[in-house]
């Protein structure tokens, strides 16, 4: 059965509803296409390869060739990571455009009318405030950073041990037209084009936000046998809301490895993951193993049992010497208490 490799997708015919039609593109022949298509698409257990299959829902409607009901991509075609197909908006009225008008009044004066020339400014702004966001799970605040700019905070919360907990975050600034990207509260390094920096419009930020609820934030080691570590500190990692996390974390995972259903939502990213085979699980061990266990029984063989004993022989020797002095000394002693007696 032909299916998806886009992560998170599950549009392949096991789930295809009836009568709906779910057609699928094989990758682009010109390498640089390809690699373009790599940088977008997280795949579920392998990277992008000549065999693989991407549904419609992950294109345009202008990307895709509908002659005579056999779907074809165009040339430069590069997929989104949209999971769903959302219905066509109604085209905008017209509008009549606002231009700066010239005006001739008493007195020789030239006045320019610019009543209307802030309104595509405002208008924006209104939009942004009214952002459509990527799940029900996230919310919007409009604050003020410390450059007294207007930001608008857009954030994903979750739950750690019934606390929550912010897992997501983009801060968009309305000043400068940029977007800083968190997970768990620490700044996010740039992934790929996708994640933009800068935006021109609600549009370009809508696209983003829906890119980054649908890449998986890294779980950190989540096992709670690594718990009783919490009180070491480590060099490469620390330990933070439940997980130890390498302190270089991809932060966002675009490609698993993907071998079991879960290995999708558990598996950490490699950083973290190496951290927890080269520092956590030796630590562990030392820390379990019992004292009796340190102790090794170390056999010798009868030249190297000869040799032992000849180096204690010399040993005995060499304090022999300051050994008599001591002796004599105690025995002079002894007489005296024995004289005072008397």
């Amino acid at each position: 059965m032909p299916a998806c490799c886009v992560a998170y997708c599950k549009s392949d015919t096991r789930n295809k509803i009836p009568g709906q039609k779910c057609p699928f593109f094989g990758v682009p022949k010109k390498q640089v296409v390809f690699d373009e298509w790599k940088k977008v698409i997280p795949a579920k257990r392998k990277g992008l390869c000549a065999k693989s299959l991407v549904c419609y829902l992950h294109f345009e409607d202008n990307c895709i060739k509908k002659d005579l009901g056999n779907w074809r991509l165009k040339a430069g075609s590069i997929p989104t990571l949209r999971l769903k197909r959302e219905p066509t908006p109604p085209p905008a009225p017209h509008k009549q455009l606002n231009l700066p008008v010239i005006l001739s009044v008493p007195g020789g004066l030239i006045v320019l009318n610019q009543s209307n020339t802030k309104g595509s400014a405002e208008n924006e702004v209104v939009c942004m405030e009214k952002l459509k966001l990527p799940g029900e799970s996230w919310q919007s605040r409009k604050l003020v950073n410390e450059q007294e700019h207007p930001v608008i905070v857009c954030f994903e919360t979750t739950f750690v041990d019934l606390d929550p907990l912010v897992r997501k975050s983009a801060i968009i600034n309305l000043e400068t037209k940029e977007i800083e990207y968190k997970v768990f509260q620490r700044k996010c390094p740039p992934v790929n084009g996708c994640l933009l920096q800068k935006f021109s419009s609600a549009a370009d930020v809508e696209r983003s936000l829906q890119y980054f609820n649908c890449v998986r934030a890294c779980p950190g080691i989540t096992e709670e046998k690594f718990h009783e570590l919490k009180e070491f500190s480590f060099p490469s990692g620390y330990f933070e809301n439940g997980s130890w996390r390498s302190k270089s974390c991809s932060q966002l995972i675009t490609r698993v490895k993907q071998d079991t259903e879960n290995d999708l939502l558990k598996n950490p990213c490699p950083k973290c993951n190496k951290i927890r085979t080269t520092v956590l699980l030796p630590r562990l061990e030392k820390k379990l193993r019992s004292p009796s266990a340190d102790v090794k029984n170390e056999y010798l063989s009868r030249d190297a049992l000869l040799l032992k004993l000849n180096e204690i022989e010399k040993q005995i020797k060499t304090l022999e010497p300051t050994l008599k002095p001591q002796e004599e000394s105690e025995m002079v002693m002894a007489d005296l208490i024995e004289v005072d007696m008397f």
